[in-house]
């Protein structure tokens, strides 16, 4: 198994990519803490991995706010001693408008749901992780290709990219591995959501076009990626930004 026994916090695992990488985590042998603000979503995550005989707990988490992470780390350490690896899921799409209607408000909430998360739970794990001088974060970002009228979502991941980066740089000395990804296109809620918008609002029918030819893939397929990172495999890679869409990528991927 390729994480027997390390202890994995996974946010937003709750529904789409997040349960998805919770998931596949247990099946390799992780011991997952599966945090999200809904109890019901991450309960059902943890008795799916029950059900498979794999250790798991569901720590109910708002992970912008830094108490509640802290309380999630704590409740971490106490289940299973340590931390082992993070990946930065949790987030929201914010609004889908010019950017000159967007207000303050809702700018500063899709920061704060989509960045400032990532920058609490990374602050919170790090300590751990130099003390034992190993570990993994991994945030879950978007493409690097505009898409109009979701510019706080689409600035917010791009934080996410330069976060990781600037981590792995401070703490490459400590041997902690710190990277981004592009899942890619998937069909979740959140892009059913986008769909639903219109391509008068997202200002592309590409969605549209994926969709109904059956391209949206799953969330099982990019976890993959998130797990060879994770993993032993991913040991040598730092600070970078990998594209689950990357021909480059899935050949890597083809070969575990």
């Amino acid at each position: 198994m390729k994480l027997q026994d390390k202890v994995a916090i996974v946010t937003g695992g709750g529904r789409g990519l997040g349960r998805a990488i919770a998931l596949l985590f247990g099946k390799e042998g992780a011991n997952v803490v599966v945090a999200a603000p809904k109890q019901n979503q991450i309960e059902h995550v943890v008795q799916e991995l029950k059900v498979l005989r794999k250790n798991a707990i569901a720590v109910q988490t708002d992970v912008s706010d830094e108490a509640q992470v802290d309380h999630m780390i704590q409740k971490t350490l106490e289940a299973y001693g340590t931390v082992d690896i993070l990946v930065n899921n949790a987030g929201s799409r914010g609004p889908i408008a010019p950017t000159n209607e967007i207000s303050l408000t809702e700018w500063e909430e899709t920061l704060r749901v989509n960045l400032t998360t990532a920058f609490l739970c990374s602050k919170a794990v790090i300590p751990t992780m130099i003390g034992k001088k190993s570990g993994k974060i991994i945030n879950i970002a978007t493409t690097l290709t505009p898409r109009p009228n979701l510019t706080p979502y689409m600035v917010a991941k791009a934080g996410m990219i330069s976060l990781a980066k600037q981590l792995s740089r401070e703490l490459k000395e400590f041997n902690i591995q710190v990277n981004a990804i592009h899942p890619g296109v998937m069909d979740t809620r959140m892009q059913e959501e986008i769909r639903k918008a219109g391509t008068k609002a997202i200002g592309t029918d590409m969605f549209e076009r994926l969709k109904e030819e059956g391209l949206l893939h799953s969330p099982d397929e990019p976890a993959k990626l998130v797990l060879f990172l994770a993993s032993k495999a991913g040991d040598g890679i730092t600070g970078e930004f990998l594209s689950f869409d990357d021909k480059e990528v899935k050949f890597l991927l083809s070969q575990e």
